[in-house]
C-alpha cells in the first residue's frame, strides 16, 4: 500500500460486555458513523471502511442501552445518501450531521434537514471537510432550520483561536473531542481555563466528550489520566455536556475499543446519576431536537 492510499478501517467488535453505568431512559450516541459495504467512497481520503453498517451498529447500541443516535456523515463518503437512508430506517430514532459543500444550495440544504439532518461539520481534520473559513457564512444560512455545528479541528489551539468567532456565531457549536484537551490540561492551565470560561459564558456552546481513548495516554479500561479534566469540564457547564461513542472508532491506532469502557467513562467523570441523565439524555435531546426522554 502506498504512503498516500487509504488505510483499511479495522472492524469494530462485533461482542462486548454491557456496561456498568445504569443508562438512562432515552439514552443518546451523539456521534457515530454508518459505512454499508454499497456504497462508494472519496477516492482522496485517510481510510476505508469495512464491515460497519447500520444492523451491526443497532446490535452494539442495543447492547449498551442507547435508544437514540446521531449519525456523522464520515468524510470518506461521497454524499449524505447513506447517512439520510439509516436515518430513515431507524424510524425517527435518528438525527444526523452533514458533511457540506461551500457551495450548497438552499433546495439542497432543506432536502437535508427534512431528512434528519440537524447539523454540520467543520474540520481541520478530515481529508475533504469544509475548514472555519465556511463558518460564518453557512451558519447565517442554517440559522432559520435549527441547526447547530460540529467544530472537529486538528488540536487545542486551533480550538481556542476559533472561540472568539464561536461566540460570535448565529447558531449553537459543539466542541467535539473534548475540545482536543489532554491529560496536561488541568484547572489552571490555559487551554483547560479558556475552553471551561467559554462553557460558563456562552449559552450557545455545548462540549461533546467523545474519541476519549484519543486523548488518553494511560488507555482502558478507565482512562483515568483524562478522568480529571473532563470532570472538571463537566463540573463547570454538566447542561452543556454531552458523549458520543464515535462508532466504529476510525483513524484510532490502538486496540479496538471495548465499547462499554467508553460509556462507563461517563460514570468516571460524572459519578452522580443526575448529571449522567444530563448528559446521556436530556441535553442531546435539547441540541439535537428528540422528544423529550
Amino acid at each position: 500500500m502506498s504512503e498516500d492510499a487509504p488505510r483499511p478501517l479495522r472492524p469494530p467488535r462485533r461482542n462486548g460486555r454491557a456496561p456498568r453505568i445504569k443508562v438512562p431512559a432515552g439514552a443518546c450516541d451523539t456521534h457515530f458513523h454508518i459505512y454499508e459495504d454499497n456504497v462508494a467512497y472519496r477516492a482522496k481520503r485517510r481510510y476505508t471502511p469495512v464491515d460497519a453498517g447500520l444492523d451491526q451498529y443497532r446490535a452494539t447500541a442495543a447492547r449498551l442501552g442507547l435508544a437514540r443516535g446521531v449519525i456523522v456523515t464520515g468524510s470518506a463518503l461521497l454524499d449524505n445518501g447513506p447517512t439520510l437512508a439509516a436515518i430513515a430506517a431507524a424510524k425517527g430514532a435518528f438525527k444526523g450531521l452533514a458533511l457540506l459543500p461551500p457551495d450548497i444550495t438552499d433546495n439542497e440544504l432543506e432536502h437535508l434537514a427534512a431528512g434528519g439532518m440537524t447539523g454540520f461539520r467543520i474540520s481541520t481534520r478530515s481529508v475533504g471537510g469544509m475548514g472555519p473559513e465556511h463558518l460564518a457564512r453557512l451558519a447565517a444560512r442554517v440559522k432559520d432550520l435549527g441547526w447547530h455545528v460540529e467544530i472537529h479541528l486538528r488540536d487545542a489551539a486551533e480550538v481556542i483561536d476559533l472561540l472568539p468567532v464561536l461566540r460570535c456565531l448565529a447558531i449553537p457549536h459543539s466542541l467535539d473531542s473534548i475540545a482536543n484537551l489532554g491529560p496536561t490540561d488541568l484547572p489552571g492551565t490555559p487551554a483547560f481555563d479558556a475552553v471551561a470560561r467559554h462553557l460558563r459564558e456562552c449559552e450557545d456552546a455545548w462540549l461533546n466528550i467523545y474519541g476519549v481513548y484519543n486523548a488518553s495516554r494511560a488507555g482502558p479500561p478507565g482512562y483515568a489520566d483524562i478522568v480529571a479534566p473532563v470532570a472538571a469540564l463537566v463540573a463547570a457547564r454538566p447542561d452543556r455536556v454531552i458523549w458520543g461513542l464515535n462508532w466504529p472508532h476510525p483513524t484510532f491506532d490502538g486496540e479496538v475499543p471495548e465499547d462499554a469502557d467508553v460509556l462507563d467513562f461517563v460514570g468516571a467523570v460524572a459519578p452522580d446519576e443526575h448529571v449522567q441523565k444530563l448528559i446521556l439524555a436530556d441535553n442531546p435531546a435539547r441540541l439535537y431536537g428528540f422528544d423529550s426522554p
